[in-house]
């Protein structure tokens, strides 16, 4: 199991590649926070503070090389930043809830 997580600047686009996630049984859930405060520096080392949106959704990590490459597909040059946390513990009922909802693979 993974905590599928996406930083964006675009709260529609995370609403839109969440409804999607969610049609295609490729995530359990989603939730979509505000006011993230991102810090990058750039090539001269200059820092960069902007606000952004994150959403996150459980799903299972065998699915993640599929969920990026339909999202790519879905979605092209608006991809938000994706990556994936891997869920060490877990309630083993709530598991089962989660799994009978998922893509099979």
């Amino acid at each position: 199991m993974m905590t599928l997580q996406m930083i964006s600047q675009n709260r529609e686009l995370l609403d839109e590649i969440g409804d999607y996630l969610l049609a295609e049984d490729l995530i359990a859930n989603v939730m979509i926070t505000a006011d993230i405060l991102y810090k990058e520096s750039d090539e001269n080392g200059n820092l960069h503070t902007s606000r952004r949106f994150a959403l996150k959704g459980i799903s299972k990590s065998l699915l993640f090389g599929t969920i990026n490459q339909k999202l790519r597909e879905q979605f092209g040059e608006r991809m938000p930043l994706l990556y994936s946390e891997p869920i060490i513990m877990i309630d083993p009922d709530q598991t089962k809830q989660i799994i009978k909802g998922l893509t099979k693979i």
